[in-house]
């Protein structure tokens, strides 16, 4: 599965990349919101499963809507306490894929959808009174996919509003991870 998302995250830039050259276009943008992780505090006293996420991003339009886009986005932590024990999980990591952004007439609204391929770090730290603590991290290919509405400003400006839904992995534990987020792009 991981390798065929990455297969076709590629295929579609390439072919993408072969189409009209009217309006191509580059841009970078970040945004900033909550992020969330579905993850079990079974045992735990004090379970916080939301923290602040954040992406930043570039992108090359091909002039129709799609486009292709990389950088690096952020989910946050979770984080559980006991007495005497605490842990915190948090996710994240590079990502590369293809996004499709259509306006909504002359309005200034618009409506897109992003899929591809994130290099998800999952770090895992705990601490417990008396032995002191420790952290251990694992990377995982996963797909993530999103969709949001953003309205111009300026020709050159946009405000987003976007989900984006993604999966965390440590040694066969799993947990689907989402991330809010309100933020800016700037076309050049």
């Amino acid at each position: 599965m991981k390798k065929q998302a990455v297969a076709l995250a590629f295929a579609a830039a390439s072919l993408l990349s072969s189409g009209a050259a009217m309006a191509q276009q580059i841009y970078v943008g970040g945004a900033i919101g909550q992020g969330h992780a579905d993850v079990d505090c079974f045992g735990a006293s004090n379970c916080d499963k939301t923290d602040t996420a954040y992406k930043l991003f570039a992108g090359y339009g091909f002039g129709n809507g799609l486009s292709v886009e990389g950088g690096y986005m952020s989910f946050g932590k979770a984080t559980a306490s006991a007495p005497g024990a605490s842990s915190e999980i948090e996710s994240g990591g590079p990502h590369l894929g293809v996004a499709f952004n259509a306006p909504i007439g002359n309005s200034g609204f618009g409506l897109g959808a992003r899929v591809g391929v994130i290099s998800m770090k999952t770090k895992i730290s705990a601490s417990l009174v008396g032995f002191g603590s420790g952290s251990e991290s694992e990377t995982n290919a996963e797909p993530y996919f999103g969709f949001g509405a953003s309205y111009a400003f300026a020709p050159h400006l946009r405000m987003d509003l976007g989900a984006d839904f993604s999966r965390a992995e440590f040694q066969g534990d799993k947990a689907d991870v989402r991330a809010v987020t309100l933020g800016l792009t700037y076309t050049f």
